[in-house]
């Protein structure tokens, strides 16, 4: 068997893996929250109000569970169903399916309306899902929306907006990919989850518009891996194959360990640098052997655990935060600074640690 075929395989079980627990775990949430013992809020983090209502508050975070991103936008949503037991408070984590569009997103908003929550936070796929927190806010319902910041969330009654600055992310993507080549000229491919997916195409046009005037050259505009590592994997070996010159790979969303993996079976992580997005344990132990430049991380965990607390509070007092449009922390992460970000040795939810 090919050292492509291993390692391709050894990545789609890994995916596998990661959406049976999901789902597992998904479907435990939904019969009364995540469970555990009840929690302290974390410090840097929205504080839940103290004003305990009569009745409990169920707010429902919807996502999906197709790459490691969703292991820590739960984790955010499961702990802040911890903090709010005791304030008669609930998160339920709902997986929408496999297929991350408008209409997916949609139809899960539109169940968990019907099934009763105060409070609905989700992963917004595009600005059409802004039609529903129009016609949700407007019953009263309060509605978060994460991953990616659109204006339409505020202007249709939204609570919540809290994202990465997705071009202004690709842009800091592109700075570190110059300084990463060392001033070398070179070409740099793209791998991006798919070109309608907003943010990853934010990501995209930021990168693309960062390198101007810079020695690297882009492979074209990109290639569609849909948030899979062994697309990544796959699409990256093809950029290693087709270009003697390549000096670096820019993945834009999910799986980006892929692209570090088909570079390490290359044996090329001196001369090719792999940057990617999200604080997780498999892009850490990319950068830890060298395989990976580095990433940028967007706050997962507190897409999931601070739209859930500011979803509760606004459903329990009736007044939603200062700002709807939340920027989240994006702090790019390498060997020289992990110490300062490496979930495996901080406490779970600090902020610059996913």
């Amino acid at each position: 068997m090919s050292t492509r075929s291993r390692v391709v395989k050894a990545l789609t079980r890994g995916s596998a893996a990661l959406l049976a627990v999901a789902l597992f775990t998904s479907a435990c949430g939904s019969d009364g929250g995540s469970g555990g013992e009840p929690a302290e809020p974390i410090a840097g983090r929205p504080t839940p109000t103290d004003q305990k209502p009569d009745e409990k508050v169920k707010i429902a975070m919807i996502g999906f569970a197709n790459n490691p991103y969703w292991v820590s936008v739960k984790a955010g949503a499961d702990y802040a169903d911890r903090v709010l037991t005791d304030r008669n408070g609930e998160v339920d984590w709902i997986v929408a399916g496999d297929n991350i569009d408008v209409q997916t997103v949609s139809s899960a908003i539109r169940a968990a309306d019907a099934q009763g929550y105060k409070g609905i936070g989700f992963f917004i796929a595009g600005e059409g899902n802004c039609a529903d927190i129009k016609t949700l806010s407007a019953k009263g319902l309060k509605m978060g929306a994460y991953n990616t910041l659109f204006d339409c969330v505020g202007e249709s009654g939204g609570t919540i907006n809290y994202a990465q600055e997705q071009y202004k992310a690709g842009q800091l993507a592109a700075q570190e990919m110059i300084k990463a080549a060392g001033g070398k000229a070179g070409k740099v491919g793209i791998i991006v989850s798919q070109f309608t997916a907003p943010g990853s195409e934010q990501r995209r046009k930021g990168f693309v518009d960062g390198l101007q005037g810079s020695n690297l050259t882009l492979v074209g505009e990109g290639v569609e891996a849909k948030d899979s590592a062994s697309n990544t994997f796959a699409a990256a070996q093809n950029y290693l194959q087709s270009n003697p010159d390549l000096v670096g790979i820019y993945a834009t969303a999910g799986g980006p360990f892929g692209a570090a993996q088909a570079v390490a079976a290359a044996n090329k992580q001196d001369t090719v640098k792999v940057i990617g997005y999200d604080i997780t344990t498999e892009n850490i132990d990319a950068i830890k052997n060298g395989s990976m430049y580095g990433v940028i991380g967007q706050d997962a965990f507190g897409q999931g655990y601070n739209v859930a607390v500011e979803l509760f509070n606004a459903a329990v007092t009736g007044q939603a935060p200062a700002q709807v449009t939340q920027e989240a922390t994006a702090p790019f992460v390498t060997k020289d600074n992990l110490a300062e970000h490496d979930p495996a040795t901080l406490p779970l939810g600090t902020p610059g640690a996913s």
